[in-house]
Formats: structure tokens, C-alpha cells, sequence
């Protein structure tokens, strides 16, 4: 693995954070800071991450299976002092993770993302969903199509933040 660490200018962070989400959206990512992980292996779906000028501080946010509580806030980064992209060339999709120095004293905050395709990772995400929409309803057949639609309904709506 030869992966390469590139600094991202703090001008263009706002920037930058919007085109990572819209060309990583819905891949199944963990974050770790330090050596503690926040969230694990398989990982969880990228929702988006924000950073946020005034209040000096980036959020990542993830995915989850509850229609009603879709977003998850994996982590944030308080007085963020620098922005790295990881990349892998060798790799099956070049963009492997996200790497956020916080302020003095604090860990390195890694997004590490455990799988390749956008796409792959939105089907399974809206399969989970779909599943516990069919959960919900008692597990009656027959309404399979319409568990999978209000699944992607409800993901869309929230993803679209975050492009």
C-alpha cells in the first residue's frame, strides 16, 4: 500500500469537504481517534462532512438503520488545525480516507473507508433500511417494493444535505 497524505488548504476547506461528500457519499467508513475506534469494522454509510467556520469545528456524519434517527454524528473535531486526503493509487478507488488534526492535545481523527464503490455501499445501506421498515410493519410479506422506495425516500432527503 503506498498511500500519499495531501494538506488541504484551510481556504478551501468548505469546498473541498462538499466535492469529498458528493464523490464519497454512502461509503462505508470508520472513524478512529488516536488508537480508540468510534465506529468499527464493516464501518458505517458517509452521510457528509461539515465544517463549520464561525464555530470552528468539522462534524462527520454517519449513517444508521433507524428510518426515524437516519443520521447518526459520528465525531467532532473542535478548532480543526488541518485537513488531510489519503490516497492509495494502487487502490481499487484511489480516495481510501480523511485524516483531521484537532487542537493541541488531541487525537488524530482517521476516516478510513472499507469499501470502493458509492454505489455498493448505498444498496446495502438502503437494504438495512428497507429490513427494518419491514421489521416495523410486523415482517408481512408483500409490501417488499414499498419498504425499498420509502428506504431510499428517507436517505435521499437526507443525503442531499450534505452535497
Amino acid at each position: 500500500m503506498a498511500e500519499k497524505k495531501t494538506r488541504i488548504l484551510k481556504k478551501e476547506w468548505k469546498s473541498f469537504l462538499k466535492d469529498f461528500n458528493r464523490m464519497n457519499q454512502y461509503r462505508n467508513a470508520v472513524v478512529q481517534i488516536g488508537d480508540d475506534f468510534i465506529v468499527g469494522e464493516p464501518g458505517m454509510p458517509l452521510l457528509g462532512i461539515d465544517y463549520d467556520d464561525r464555530a470552528r469545528r468539522v462534524e462527520i456524519f454517519l449513517g444508521t438503520t433507524d428510518p426515524d434517527n437516519i443520521v447518526h454524528l459520528a465525531h467532532a473535531v473542535d478548532v480543526p488545525r488541518a485537513i488531510y486526503l489519503i490516497r492509495d493509487d494502487e487502490a481499487m478507488n484511489p480516495v481510501v480516507g480523511l485524516q483531521i488534526q484537532g487542537a493541541p492535545g488531541t487525537g488524530m481523527t482517521r476516516i478510513r473507508f472499507t469499501d470502493a464503490s458509492c454505489e455498493d455501499g448505498r444498496q446495502k445501506w438502503v437494504a438495512a433500511v428497507a429490513h427494518t421498515l419491514y421489521e416495523r410493519r410486523g415482517m408481512e410479506p408483500g409490501a417488499d417494493q414499498k419498504d425499498w422506495f420509502e428506504a431510499e425516500e428517507i436517505i435521499e432527503d437526507v443525503c442531499k444535505k450534505y452535497r
